[in-house]
């Protein structure tokens, strides 16, 4: 026979604010990862640094999406009860992963913020698709788009004028790979604005499972902390 009072702990779980952020964070964590991990990207980088880059991009899209569905509904002040939550979570959840190399979140916040501000800086300075590539860009520190474009360019023509000049028609194969890397290299691009849109639509959904009340009641007892301790 079941026990009742299970229930009673699954609505629990479901509704709090701190275990909905933290298995929000590991599930978006690992699904970027797989997602970088897969060859459409040619992100030829070892698997920690792949691994570091989408937990930090997980935390942007947490404080993001939730930034956008408590838009009107909560006071920068009371958000901030939020991104406390988000915060001790990642920071958990870093140093379970890399602290074994030597890399732990207090030293490293510094630039984990400078990453999330610059994601964040890359989606209010320009509309989709291309504040997706900006941010891929970010991460995977690639060529712009606009660039490898114009290298596709200079180089197919420069193809064109080998193939008619015998004297250089060894170098053919050679400008054709290159071609053919640097047009992998765009379809790169555009999987991203295909999976940085639907990470974010993920976690808005998983972040619409926390009552916003609950933010407010911890944002007023952070404050009434703080004050006690002046």
């Amino acid at each position: 026979m079941k026990n009742p009072l299970n229930i009673f702990k699954r609505n629990k779980e479901s509704t709090d604010p701190v275990i909905i952020i933290d298995k929000c964070l590991r599930t978006l964590s690992n699904r970027i990862t797989e997602s970088f991990q897969e060859d459409g990207y040619h992100w030829s980088k070892p698997w920690g640094v792949k691994r570091f880059e989408s937990v930090v991009l997980a935390k942007f899209f947490m404080e993001y999406s939730f930034k956008i569905i408590s838009e009107d509904k909560l006071q920068d002040d009371e958000r901030l009860a939020f991104n406390t939550l988000c915060t001790t979570s990642f920071s958990k959840l870093f140093d379970s992963e890399f602290s074994s190399v030597g890399l732990n979140y207090e030293d490293m916040t510094e630039d984990i913020n400078s990453k999330i501000e610059m994601y964040f800086e890359a989606r209010r300075n320009s509309k989709p698709p291309h504040c997706w590539h900006a941010i891929y860009q970010l991460v995977t520190k690639t060529e712009n788009k606009e660039d490898i474009q114009d290298d596709i360019k200079n180089k197919t023509s420069g193809l064109e004028l080998i193939r008619g000049n015998e004297n250089f028609v060894s170098m053919v194969p050679q400008y054709e790979s290159q071609i053919k890397i640097l047009r992998d290299k765009v379809l790169a691009f555009e999987s991203a604005e295909m999976m940085l849109p639907h990470m974010a639509r993920f976690t808005k959904d998983k972040l619409r499972l926390i009552k916003l009340k609950k933010i407010k009641a911890l944002s007023k007892k952070m404050a009434k902390e703080e004050k006690s301790k002046k």
